[in-house]
C-alpha cells in the first residue's frame, strides 16, 4: 500500500514515522514543499520546541474541541513524551507544564524524527509542491502524475508562510468540496487604534482583559509588549484568534499596568510620597512605578506636566493616574496578519471528518491532521501536542480502514 502524506510538518512527519514503526511494509512518501522538512519546528519555543504541555486537553483549545477527544484520549501529553524518549530523546518538563528537549535545542526534536524517516525508510521529497488532489477508482493521484492509496493531508493553515504554510492545504480540499471554516491568524499581536509609537519596545507585566461590551472573554496576566502598532506577547496573543473572529466593533482590551498592586494600595502609595517628597517631578514619580516611557505616557492621558512638582499635582489628578494605571481601556481595530500569526484558526469543518479516524466523511482514505482542521491552542505546547496526536491517529486508522496488520 501506498500513503502520500502532503506537508513535512510535525503531524505529517509524525503520522509518517508513526505508520512505519507499526508496518514497515507500507510505502511512505512525504511531500514538502520547502526545501527541508519540519522547519516550523525549528522556531517553535523561541528555537527550543516546546514539544507538548503535560496539562494539555479541551480547555485549551478553540474551534471544534470537542473532536480531539479521540486522540488526546489514545495519545494523551504523557504518550507523546513516551513516544519520543522511545527514539532517544530526552525531555524535561518546566514551568506551566510546559515540555522541552533537555538540549533546549529545537534541531534535537526535528534531527531524531529525520533520523527516524531514514531508519525506517520514508520517503522525503522536498521542494515538491502538491496542488492537485484526484480521486480515482483505486485511490488518489496527485499532481495528475503521482498514485497513492491513501493521503493525509498535513500542509498547516495560513499562518507563516516563510515556513510553507500559505493555506494550501484549503485550496486543494476546497475543489474537492470538503467545507472550510473561514481562516483567520491566531496566536499573533493585536493592533490597537491610534496607538502611541513611543511605546515601542517596552515591557510589562500586566493583567490583560479582553471585552466585547464590556463583557469579559478572557483574562491572562503575563508580560505584555508593546510595538508601534499595538501590543504583543503571550497574554494578548492568546486571544488573538478570538478577537479576530468576533470583529472589531464594540472590542477592548483592558490593562493594569501593575496587577499585583490593589487600586486602593496604589492610591496610598500615591498620596504617601506626594507627601513625602513634593518637589519630586511628576516623571520621577511614575518612574518608580513604571517603565520610563509608559509612565510618561500615563501622565499625558491624565493631562499632568512630567516636570511638574507633585505639590502642584492635585489630589484628584493623582487617583486618575492611579485608576488610570490599574485600567488602562485600549480600542482594538485588528490583529496582525498571517505572516506575523503563530498558527491558525478554522480550518476544515469538522463535520467533513470522523472524529475517531480522522478520515474524510466523503472521501475513503483521504485524511486530514495538524493545523488544517478548525482546532487551534493556546501557547506553550498545546498546538504541536495537536500535531503529535492527530498523526499518530490518522496512522492508526489508515492501517484499521485498510486492515493492515502491525509489527510483531
Amino acid at each position: 500500500m501506498k500513503v502520500a502524506v502532503i506537508g513535512g510538518g510535525a503531524s505529517g512527519i509524525a503520522c509518517a514515522v508513526s505508520l512505519k514503526k507499526q508496518n514497515k511494509s507500507v510505502d511512505v512518501a512525504v511531500y514538502e514543499k520547502m526545501p527541508r522538512v519540519m522547519k516550523k519546528i525549528l522556531a517553535t519555543g523561541n528555537g527550543r520546541c516546546n514539544i507538548t504541555n503535560v496539562y494539555s486537553s479541551e480547555e485549551y483549545f478553540r474551534g471544534s474541541t470537542e473532536f480531539l477527544k479521540t486522540a488526546f484520549e489514545k495519545y494523551p501529553p504523557k504518550e507523546n513524551i513516551r513516544f519520543f524518549s522511545s527514539m532517544g530523546l530526552l525531555l524535561r518538563e518546566e514551568a506551566q507544564g510546559r515540555v522541552y528537549p533537555v538540549s533546549g535545542q529545537a534541531s534535537s526534536v526535528v534531527n531524531i524524527l529525520l533520523s527516524q524517516c531514514e531508519g525506517l525508510n520514508i520517503g522525503l521529497f522536498t521542494d515538491t509542491e502538491i496542488d492537485r488532489i484526484e480521486k480515482t477508482e483505486n485511490g488518489f493521484l496527485l499532481n495528475g502524475k503521482i498514485k497513492a492509496d491513501a493521503v493525509v493531508i498535513s500542509a498547516g493553515g495560513s499562518a507563516a508562510k516563510s515556513f510553507g504554510t500559505d493555506g494550501g492545504s484549503f485550496k486543494m480540499l476546497k475543489r474537492l468540496n470538503i467545507k472550510t471554516t473561514k481562516p483567520v491568524p491566531a496566536l499573533t499581536g493585536v493592533i490597537a487604534e491610534n496607538f502611541p509609537k513611543a511605546l515601542k519596545g517596552v515591557r510589562n507585566i500586566c493583567t490583560v482583559t479582553l471585552e466585547e461590551n464590556g463583557k469579559t472573554l478572557y483574562t491572562e496576566k503575563g508580560e505584555v509588549q508593546f510595538n508601534d502598532y499595538g501590543l504583543s506577547g503571550i497574554p494578548v496573543m492568546q486571544f488573538s484568534g478570538l478577537a479576530a473572529r468576533l470583529g472589531f466593533k464594540n472590542l477592548f482590551v483592558r490593562l493594569d499596568l501593575l496587577p499585583d498592586m490593589g487600586e486602593a494600595s496604589l492610591l496610598s502609595f500615591l498620596s504617601d510620597i506626594k507627601k513625602l517628597y513634593p518637589e519630586k517631578s511628576s516623571e520621577e514619580l511614575v518612574q518608580g512605578i513604571l517603565p520610563k516611557a509608559l509612565g510618561n505616557y500615563m501622565l499625558l492621558l491624565c493631562k499632568i506636566k512630567r516636570d511638574c512638582p507633585l505639590k502642584n499635582v492635585s489630589d484628584e489628578a493623582l487617583k486618575r493616574l492611579g485608576r488610570l494605571i490599574k485600567n488602562w481601556k485600549i480600542k482594538l481595530a485588528a490583529v496582525r496578519d498571517f505572516e506575523f500569526a503563530q498558527t491558525t484558526s478554522g480550518g476544515i469543518d469538522t463535520d467533513e471528518l470522523c472524529p475517531k479516524t480522522l478520515m474524510s466523511r466523503k472521501y475513503r482514505n483521504l485524511f486530514v491532521i495538524g493545523e488544517a482542521v478548525n482546532i487551534d491552542g493556546l501557547c506553550g505546547g498545546h498546538n504541536l501536542q495537536w500535531a503529535w496526536s492527530s498523526g499518530r491517529l490518522c496512522a492508526d486508522s489508515i492501517l484499521k480502514e485498510n486492515k493492515l496488520v502491525k509489527n510483531k
